[in-house]
C-alpha cells in the first residue's frame, strides 16, 4: 500500500467534492438546483448579504466547508412538489362487522 506523499507548501490538498444534485445537498432530492439557488438567494437577502453568489455557496458546500454547510441547513425551502407516498387504510370498520375484529 502507497503511502501520499505529503503536499508541498504552496500546493493545493485534493479535498473530497460531493457531487450528489444539489437538492440531495439539502436534504431534498426533490428540490433542482434553481430551486435551492433562489432559496440561497432570499437567505442571502434576508440576511442583508451582498456576497456570496449562491453559486459559490454550494461549491463551498460540495467541498465541504463547515460554514457553507451550516448555511444550507438554516435555508427555508419551499414545500414538496411530488406527490407523497401513503399506505391505502381503511376508512370504515369493515373488518369489525366481518366478524374478524374480535370483541371491541
Amino acid at each position: 500500500m502507497a503511502l501520499a506523499e505529503p503536499a508541498e507548501p504552496g500546493h493545493a490538498v485534493d479535498r473530497f467534492f460531493d457531487t450528489r444534485p444539489v437538492g440531495a445537498l439539502v436534504g431534498r432530492p426533490d428540490l433542482s438546483e434553481e430551486d435551492v439557488l433562489a432559496a440561497i438567494a432570499e437567505r442571502l437577502a434576508f440576511d442583508g448579504r451582498t456576497g456570496p453568489e449562491p453559486q459559490v455557496v454550494i461549491e463551498a458546500a460540495r467541498l465541504g466547508k463547515r460554514k457553507a454547510l451550516a448555511f444550507l441547513r438554516k435555508l427555508v425551502l419551499p414545500p414538496p412538489r411530488s406527490r407523497l407516498e401513503m399506505p391505502v387504510q381503511p376508512i370504515l370498520r369493515e373488518h369489525l362487522t366481518n366478524g374478524t375484529g374480535g370483541a371491541h
